[in-house]
């Protein structure tokens, strides 16, 4: 019989530890949470499949790919910046091919925020009939300082790809239904 006091710890977010798989389950269910929260019926996938969880929308199955990161970090010139990697395979190799999934859910753990996107929004250009290697997402709780050019002009950032902008699968199931 465990008791209240009886606490297993098996790493401290704020400590600095948390494996890639602690974090993707973790992911997993927030998104699954989300969704139930949402008002759809949603369960996670069996292993070896290429999606995560399934959510019923309209009548219709769809299948979600969850993609998790810790918090917000620099990556180079992207500066406080969300950023996900949507690649497969062990040690992420492999570009996504489209339709293996419909949609994608974004969750960063430690802000406990997700976003929603059909995986048609994430077609890659550069690579016919596949997804898009990576996203970056920022916040709009955060005040992004445009670049600076030497002529003076500043650089006003792209706002719209904000992941409070897609926390609702509504809009995704919406996209979903006029395939």
């Amino acid at each position: 019989m465990s008791s209240q006091h009886d606490v297993i710890t098996v790493g401290n977010m704020n400590d600095g530890y948390i494996n890639e798989l602690e974090m993707g389950k973790c992911g997993e269910y927030y998104a699954i949470f989300s969704l139930t929260k949402q008002g759809f019926i949603c369960f996670p996938s069996d292993q070896g499949l290429p999606y995560d969880i399934v959510v019923q929308s309209g009548g219709r199955l769809l299948r979600g790919q969850v993609r998790s990161t810790l918090r917000m970090r620099d990556y180079g010139k992207s500066k406080n910046v969300y950023r996900f990697s949507t690649r497969t395979g062990k040690g992420s190799i492999r570009a996504t091919q489209c339709g293996s999934c419909d949609f994608y859910a974004f969750v960063v753990i430690e802000d406990e925020k997700i976003g929603f996107m059909a995986a048609k929004e994430l077609t890659s250009c550069k690579n016919i009939g596949s997804i898009k290697q990576t996203l970056e997402l920022r916040t709009e709780d955060k005040v992004y300082p445009g670049r600076i050019y030497p002529t003076g002009k500043q650089r006003i950032l792209d706002y719209s790809r904000n992941i409070e902008s897609l926390s609702s699968f509504h809009r995704v199931s919406e996209l979903l239904r006029k395939k």
